[in-house]
């Protein structure tokens, strides 16, 4: 599909979501694998304008042979991560009282073309669910992958590490998450209520290796998202 055609956001007005996927041996290769690896973002957003498409999310979460690509931006600010719980306003009822340690959700149609939409969606999904006050820069780091679970096989996420330096990152979606600001140490004891991604990210950061993932891969930049954004 070329990226003009596949940019078009069609289906959109029969009430069908449109999400961005690419498909799984593109994304993954021959074989799966389970985790965070770091690196890898490069050759996937790469992979984008000639590989990836915009499908409807209700046909997609059944087929694994394509993956839809997520963002996953997880915020740091000293020794201290946003953490978040999901609520049962949440539009996904299989992670209803998970943890979560990132931020982010599907790509869309309406994010533009096959170039531009991963950036796009990574913006929009900020502003949407975050408060904050001054521009910050994430920097995508890697790749994460769970085939063990339902919503894991078809979902692919780019670990995006924002640092906010002692800038205040609040929740927006309050009757839809609850957040706050631990330490790793404080984080312990929520691990088994993690989702697996953030399982994954909370492996990392505990192993005492996440000064090392900011330092490679596309950065970023996250606009401001004040107090009185609209979500529009």
């Amino acid at each position: 599909m070329s990226g003009a055609s596949a940019a078009r956001p069609i289906g959109v007005a029969a009430g069908r979501e449109l999400v961005l996927v690419v498909p799984r041996e593109v994304a993954l290769g021959p074989l799966s694998w389970h985790g965070l690896r770091l690196g890898g973002v490069d050759a996937l957003l790469g992979a984008l304008p000639g590989h990836g498409e915009f499908r409807p999310r209700s046909e997609v979460e059944s087929q694994d042979q394509w993956q839809q690509v997520i963002p996953h931006l997880v915020v740091r600010s000293g020794d201290r991560i946003l953490t978040m719980r999901r609520l049962r306003k949440g539009s996904e009822r299989r992670l209803h009282g998970q943890v979560t340690l990132g931020v982010g959700g599907h790509v869309n149609a309406t994010d533009g073309p096959l170039d531009e939409a991963f950036a796009n969606g990574c913006r929009r999904e900020w502003t949407e669910e975050v408060i904050c006050a001054r521009p910050l820069v994430g920097k995508m780091v890697g790749l994460i992958k769970d085939d063990a679970g339902e919503v894991g096989r078809v979902h692919l996420g780019v670990l995006i590490l924002v640092e906010a330096d002692g800038v205040a990152v609040g929740v927006r979606e309050r009757e839809k998450l609850e957040g706050r600001m631990l330490s790793v140490e404080e984080l312990g004891v929520l691990y088994l209520e993690m989702e697996t991604w953030s399982q994954f990210v909370f492996d990392q950061l505990l192993r005492g290796r996440s000064d090392g993932l900011g330092t490679g891969g596309p950065q970023l930049v996250l606009p401001p998202s004040p107090a009185e954004f609209d979500g529009c």
